[in-house]
């Protein structure tokens, strides 16, 4: 017992000291953390994340509950009236989940770039435990306990590039996500200017036939009238009865299409699939702005699919850095806080030290080397594939100008048609009812009026459409007066050394 007494005066660290010591180093590595986000900015959600979507509201928090998410209410329409383009492609993105899965993964990146921030600080562990010892001389005392209290302080001092280029790949990442976030915007908007210049086709496409419906179902009178009093044959009644038939199925067809079309356009907006939605109409023939050559320049740009490719090659050559990491030296100073003692408050026996070690795989028959080739085809592979995909850009681009050019041209020519049709058919059809003209010219000229407005209108929708499609392959939006400014909402990453 006297033994145990000495041992505790010659052994002053108390369980007081330890616990003052680790708050002490809590403090101290609290601090390096806050100077360590203030250097390289750590990503935390305070404030939250603005993401675009509603559904932002249940995953961003904790509440991923269906209950959460189906609890969350849809906007309201702006009005009860037409709605206009514009109002469509403002409302669609807070709706959308794909555009919320961007955010996500924007989220997930965020937090990413701080795992490997960590990788520059100490890290800290501690366990405390208890072994009972059974005394083999007189077993029957049943022995003793003996507990054990041990910290660890790691702080990594050299690692030969590797936690700079998981910091800088981070980085990487979050770009990458940021540029899916605006691709994913993009397809979006993309899609719903498809439905919604798809309606206002398809409403087009549906006047033209109900107006060749009227026009047979006139003419099949005037046909039966005059085969009631022996002026024509019933071959013509039976022509002009077949050619309405076609006339009506033709309207069928272009109600269902508008259909579709507006159930498109609802799944977009979240609404429900025979919500009875309407659009103003907006399928006019504005000048675009724009030359090819400058259509080139901002695509190569702002194109999303470019910049992800760019960001590809830079993490690949960042991954080329990282895998010849495991060519050099790892260096580390670990602070280790040992004491033991006979009770839980661990004061009878204490001691510290302080290392540093430094390792290096001397032979792994070539690994680390393979490792670093490895890297090397992949980062060649994202070149060539940034290569293609400008490639394949500049034929996008060029393909959709080409398309807006050849159906503004022919835009013109079917607005002349459908008044040279309409005059054609307004003479035949008078023709005939002098019966100067027979029962076929009639139905020619009410087919070659019906297939004028359909390209006039046809001309319009692809006109619009292509301006649409420009603008995705570009990654910009293009009014009359020129280029869109790209929204200033979207954080830009400059890639570049954290100062730690």
């Amino acid at each position: 017992m006297s033994r145990l007494s000495e041992s505790r005066r010659t052994l002053p660290p108390s369980f007081g000291r330890i616990v003052f010591f680790i708050a002490l180093m809590a403090a101290f590595l609290a601090g390096c953390a806050d100077a360590a986000r203030q250097t390289v900015g750590r990503p935390i959600l305070a404030p939250p994340l603005e993401v675009e979507t509603i559904f932002g509201e249940a995953t961003i928090g904790e509440g991923r509950s269906k209950e959460a998410i189906a609890s969350i209410r849809v906007p309201e329409l702006p009005h009860e009236g037409p709605l206009t383009l514009e109002e469509c492609l403002e409302l669609a993105p807070k709706v959308s989940p794909s555009i919320d899965s961007a955010d996500q993964e924007f989220v997930g990146a965020m937090w990413s770039r701080w795992s490997a921030i960590t990788d520059f600080l100490p890290s800290v562990s501690t366990s405390y435990g208890v072994n009972h010892n059974v005394d083999p001389v007189n077993p029957r005392t049943g022995g003793h306990d003996q507990w054990s209290w041990t910290t660890t302080v790691s702080q990594p001092v050299f690692t030969g590039g590797r936690n700079l280029a998981s910091y800088l790949l981070s980085q990487l990442g979050l770009s990458s996500a940021d540029v899916k976030r605006a691709q994913a915007k993009e397809d979006l908007l993309l899609a719903v200017k498809q439905a919604f210049y798809g309606i206002l086709a398809a409403e087009k496409a549906l006047a033209v036939a109900k107006t060749s419906v009227i026009n047979l179902t006139s003419h099949l009178s005037v046909a039966r009238n005059f085969f009631d009093v022996g002026m024509v044959p019933q071959n013509q009644v039976l022509e002009a009865e077949v050619e309405l038939a076609k006339a009506q199925q033709a309207q069928t067809t272009r109600q269902r299409d508008l259909t579709v079309n507006k159930a498109r356009l609802n799944i977009l907006l979240r609404r429900a699939v025979d919500y009875p939605i309407k659009v103003k109409d907006e399928l006019g023939q504005p000048k675009f702005p724009l030359s090819m050559s400058d259509c080139l320049s901002v695509g190569l740009k702002d194109n999303p699919e470019v910049q992800l490719g760019r960001v590809s090659v830079e993490s690949g050559a960042k991954s080329v850095d990282a895998a010849r990491s495991a060519l050099y030296p790892q260096v580390n100073v670990n602070y280790n806080n040992n004491a033991q003692g006979f009770t839980g408050g661990v004061r009878d026996e204490s001691n510290w030290n302080v290392s540093a070690t430094a390792s290096i795989n001397v032979w792994e028959w070539g690994k680390s080397k393979a490792d670093v080739e490895v890297s090397k085809v992949k980062l060649n592979q994202a070149i060539n594939t940034l290569t293609s995909l400008e490639d394949n850009l500049k034929l996008e681009i060029t393909t959709n100008y080409e398309d807006l050019a050849s159906a503004n041209s022919n835009i013109s020519v079917a607005r002349k048609a459908v008044t040279a049709a309409a005059e054609d058919l307004r003479m035949v059809t008078e023709r005939y009812q002098e019966q100067v003209a027979t029962n076929t010219e009639v139905l020619d000229a009410q087919t070659r009026y019906s297939e004028a407005q359909y390209e006039y209108y046809s001309a319009l929708y692809n006109y619009n459409l292509s301006w649409a499609a420009l603008e995705r392959s570009m990654g910009r939006r293009v009014t009359p007066q020129g280029l869109v400014d790209q929204p200033v909402s979207r954080p830009s990453f400059m890639i570049s050394k954290p100062g730690i």
